[in-house]
């Protein structure tokens, strides 16, 4: 390739044309009277920052940016709140997030009441007519009751309250014991009355005496509500997406790393097992955007294994624009693998993921993905997982050319200290998830010991070897919809930097000598995605000429007591200069 050569001329001719289209208009809007900490170490903090066309113009002083003002700019004056670039989380599965909508989870749910109150929270959100379901009901308390040999008991929810918290909504539950519930319209919209005779291999539950339903379904019975369930489609899923959205611009989010899939790509492939399984459609966003209601920026993350069809489509490493662009792949190595000694723990003596056809099939597909430009990323944990990933990372670099490679590890549970020194001297990138710790942190010295357990979640280790580190939240949670994960920064910000759960335990934090500080983790939620996904030219920091993707929050996250984070409100969140997200005035008006 003929190296591409430009004159003196040509850069002084593009300085002044950069200088012109910074100062010679004025702003759209105005962000005033803030602390902005703009994770650019060059100007680390100032007072205002003024937006042009989606764009930054000026940081800096209030009076410096107070230049930029015209007779139609909107002025905002924060009052001393904190602004900091928009949030990015780099590991979201929106899809499952906007299916979650339709969904209730009531693993925990052990009583009438509170199966009342969360469908009567549902049913607020959800526009008429639309079905609910949900499950599995009462199986916590299920499952613990069959670990000491008891029977469980079985929770029956009650028609008619439901059918009052819920008379414009068809609703479908399953229990714990798999077997459902359904309320009145669901019952009629399936032509199931008092009348209608048990099904083979099933029944209709019944009140004693009276014969009437009672909205339980049990074997076929069920099966015959189950099949009713109309598809997921694009309109129903947009209006999960819209709500999701919604619950992105609330947390401050204006970027998100989506687990995604080309469905044109997928038609074209035979796949062993459900390998695409948690992968947004990323023709959601697409028609989102088209309807010019797209609120967030994605960087989809496509299906590894899909990498030799995306040419096909026109997906190559950078394609795409501001709001939807490319460049990464991920996969899957295992659910939990360990070296010994800890083979007779069941936990931890899995093997590979179903979606991993075999270990030759993935080094080959990094090392080809590689070779095409893509960055990999995959979900790991595990210090024998590590080991082979990084094995096959190391393949990539050994076989291709060289290249500023970006490679990351998902999760990034319990890696050996050795595996952590390999991750550093590869530069690789981490997302790690403080919610995975939280829910782990009860477990962990039973099913590792002390001393493994001390090193089970290295994020400090991690950084100091060179690992640049992510913030995630891996939204909405498990596939199972049984462990939801915190979405709020704010709330991860703190957990990253406690080591401790939300509700303050454990207290001193779990092996706090691996926290991160406040600042390493706001820029595990600016700068570094940004970087990991190759636009830290375009945000992640406040600069002049970047994205005008900004948060405002009520509380200086960098300086308040650490137990205070948790409790700063997204005041605004800013995309592209709009405001996509206002909070309502606090109690008593203050920010």
């Amino acid at each position: 390739m003929i190296p591409l050569r430009i004159s003196p001329l040509a850069c002084l001719l593009g300085a002044l044309s950069t200088a012109a289209w910074a100062h010679a208009d004025t702003a759209d809007l105005i962000v005033h009277n803030a602390k902005v900490w703009t994770v650019d170490d060059s100007r680390p903090v100032a007072q205002a920052v003024s937006i042009r066309a989606g764009r930054i113009l000026r940081v800096g002083a209030n009076d410096e940016v107070f230049r930029d003002r015209g007779p139609a700019t909107r002025l905002i004056d924060v009052k001393g709140a904190l602004v900091l670039p928009g949030f990015i989380d780099a590991h979201t599965h929106f899809e499952n997030a906007a299916d979650w909508l339709f969904n209730l989870s009531l693993y925990g749910v052990t009583s009438q009441d509170e199966l009342i109150e969360r469908l009567r929270e549902k049913t607020a959100r959800i526009p008429k007519g639309l079905w609910i379901t949900g499950g599995d009901l009462g199986a916590y308390a299920a499952w613990d009751a069959q670990a000491h040999g008891e029977k469980p008991a079985d929770i029956e929810p009650d028609l008619a309250k439901v059918d009052a918290v819920s008379p414009d909504h068809p609703v479908l539950l399953r229990r714990a014991d798999l077997a459902y519930f359904a309320n009145s319209k669901a019952l009629a919209l399936a032509r199931i009355d008092r009348d209608t005779p048990d099904p083979r291999g099933g029944r209709f539950g019944r009140e004693r005496g009276t014969g009437q339903l009672n909205g339980m379904l049990f074997g076929r019975a069920a099966e015959r509500v189950v099949q009713l369930v109309p598809p997921p489609t694009i309109e129903r899923k947009l209006i999960g997406a819209r709500a999701a959205l919604a619950d992105l611009a609330k947390s401050g989010i204006t970027s998100i790393h989506d687990i995604a899939r080309i469905d044109a790509v997928t038609q074209t492939q035979l796949f062993p097992t459900f390998v695409e399984r948690s992968y947004s459609d990323v023709r959601l966003f697409e028609e989102l955007r088209r309807r010019g209601e797209l609120t967030v920026r994605v960087y989809p993350m496509l299906t590894l294994r899909s990498w030799s069809g995306l040419a096909r489509v026109g997906i190559a490493p950078g394609s795409g624009d501001e709001w939807i662009r490319y460049g990464a792949l991920k996969g899957f190595v295992d659910g939990m693998m360990m070296r010994e000694p800890f083979a007779d723990n069941p936990r931890f003596s899995g093997g590979f993921t179903f979606r991993v056809v075999d270990e030759a099939t993935m080094r080959e597909d990094i090392v080809a993905a590689d070779r095409a430009g893509f960055d990999a990323g995959l979900h790991v944990l595990g210090d024998r997982a590590h080991g082979l990933l990084l094995d096959w990372f190391e393949a990539a670099v050994r076989r291709n050319p060289p290249r500023d490679r970006r490679f990351r590890l998902i999760h990034a549970w319990f890696p050996s200290p050795a595996d952590v020194r390999r991750a550093g001297a590869l530069r690789l990138i981490a997302d790690i998830t403080p919610q995975h710790l939280i829910d782990e942190i009860p477990t962990l010295e039973k099913q590792l010991g002390a001393e493994r357990a001390r090193f089970a979640f290295p994020w400090r280790a991690l950084a100091d070897a060179g690992v640049r580190l992510n913030i995630v939240s891996d939204w909405p949670g498990g596939y199972a919809e049984q462990t939801p994960t915190a979405l709020s920064p704010v709330e991860n910000i703190f957990m990253a930097v406690t080591r401790r759960g939300l509700d303050g335990r454990p207290a001193g934090g779990f092996h706090p000598e691996q926290a991160l500080t406040v600042e390493e983790a706001v820029r595990g939620y600016t700068v570094n995605p940004a970087f990991a996904s190759r636009e830290e030219g375009l945000k992640g920091t406040i600069a002049e000429r970047k994205l005008a993707d900004l948060v405002v929050l009520s509380k200086d996250i960098l300086t308040v007591p650490v137990a205070e984070i948790p409790s700063a409100r997204v005041l605004y969140t800013i995309l592209g200069g709009r405001i996509v997200y206002e909070a309502p005035p606090a109690p008593g008006g203050k920010p």
